[in-house]
């Protein structure tokens, strides 16, 4: 008569996943950490939240470049920018510039050539052009363009 032999018990296997769900859990650890010791400015948060940027006014204001040199239809953003640097100055831009530039707001995207070929600077400008010429006032401007932009990120 011939026994069959005993199953081998699974260690290998067990001790492959105990192990992975280690990892997996250290790493969690690590990821929420960062995202609530970081600054609001780090990566993570422009990756992981939804909230509004800030729109951090820079003092003194800077100087935007000269509209007449840029090709339209960017040339609208810089002379928005030129005319109305206090409305741009308090939005926050959600292209990608806040943290890969140090951009601290929309005004910012329009000190450089920046904007220029950006579609959603020029979009932002006119928006906000658009809402201050219709008589809302500056926190009204900052709420309506964070809600209807922030999700283009």
């Amino acid at each position: 008569m011939s026994s069959t032999p005993a199953p081998r018990p699974r260690v290998r296997c067990r001790r492959w996943w105990r192990d992975s769900l280690l990892v997996l859990f250290v790493f969690a650890s690590l990821l929420a950490g960062w995202y609530w010791l970081s600054p609001a400015s780090s990566p993570i948060h422009y990756l992981f939240t939804t909230e509004a940027l800030p729109a951090v006014p820079r003092e003194p204001r800077p100087a935007t470049l000269d509209p007449a040199p840029i090709p339209p239809p960017w040339k609208e953003g810089y002379r928005i920018a030129r005319e109305r640097p206090e409305v741009l100055e308090r939005l926050a831009c959600y292209c990608g510039c806040y943290w890969s530039q140090g951009h601290q707001n929309a005004l910012d995207c329009f000190r450089d050539r920046h904007a220029e070929g950006c579609p959603l600077c020029l979009r932002m400008a006119q928006r906000a052009e658009q809402l201050d010429r219709a008589g809302y006032s500056f926190e009204e401007i900052k709420r309506l363009t964070d809600r209807e932009f922030s999700s283009s990120r």
